[in-house]
């Protein structure tokens, strides 16, 4: 049975957020700070709109009031608006060089633009500036994507050493194995992805993709008929129906 290539869908679960402050600061209406912390309560309430008001008076009291112009680019990220994103977050890293969750946030704004280089550059100094999993975690993805396949390896590692329950990051690593031929080690990997998230439809059939590759052919056609009901893309579901099949046609 020829080799057949993982899934490459990659998620994880961290996120970024605004940072929190450790105590709100006395009630004045004309201190940008106390909008910025007024904005952050609002976020962590699930109040984007009401977030935004506060922002803008933060900005209004201090154009350059980076916590802002980075929770501002956040705001935007959340809507979609990657552009306005953008503008904001570089605004941010004009004020503040050293900011690496802007770096993290424009990274995410570049990427989801197209921008794969300028992400990349962003990533590794949000990475360089705190050590962030998610910063590594897009740094896998992006080198997997160039097939720089060591470059890959070393990053997801970098992101379960920050983040070792991250059954996303397992997956990651194990379409880096598979894409290496390490056929076993994919195994291992994806089985302690599945471990950390047992109903993800990704790492299920990932891991019945691994255990093809590595002749496992018996738990390939287990896992595989397990999760087929669960899958929603019609394309995808047949796709892996196909794998059932040619594992009957292979006598198991």
């Amino acid at each position: 049975m020829r080799k057949i290539m993982l899934l490459f869908v990659l998620t994880i679960g961290l996120s970024f957020c605004a940072t929190s402050p450790k105590k709100l600061s006395p009630d004045n209406e004309k201190n940008p700070q106390y909008q910025y912390e007024k904005a952050v309560i609002a976020m962590n309430y699930g109040l984007p709109e009401e977030a935004v008001k506060y922002v803008d008076l933060a900005l209004s009291l201090d154009p350059q009031h980076s916590a802002s112009l980075n929770l501002l680019g956040m705001l935007y990220l959340q809507k979609e608006n990657y552009a306005e994103a953008a503008v904001a977050l570089e605004k941010c890293l004009t004020v503040k060089p050293d900011f690496p969750e802007a770096h993290n946030n424009l990274g995410t704004a570049y990427l989801k633009m197209g921008f794969k280089d300028k992400a990349m550059a962003e990533f590794q100094k949000a990475f360089a500036g705190n050590g962030t999993a998610f910063a590594a975690f897009n740094l896998a993805k992006l080198y997997l994507e160039k097939k720089e396949l060591p470059a890959a390896l070393d990053w997801i590692e970098k992101t379960i050493q920050k983040s070792p329950r991250e059954a996303g990051a397992y997956n990651v690593k194990g379409v880096i194995f598979n894409e290496m031929g390490r056929y076993p080690e994919a195994v291992l990997s994806l089985e302690t992805g599945l471990s950390l998230a047992p109903a993800d439809v990704t790492i299920n059939i990932n891991l019945g993709i691994a255990y093809m590759n590595n002749k496992q052919l018996n738990k390939a056609r287990e896992i595989l008929e397990k999760i087929l009901p669960s899958i929603k893309d019609q394309a995808l579901k047949s796709r892996v129906a196909e794998y059932i099949k040619s594992i009957k046609e292979a006598g198991q």
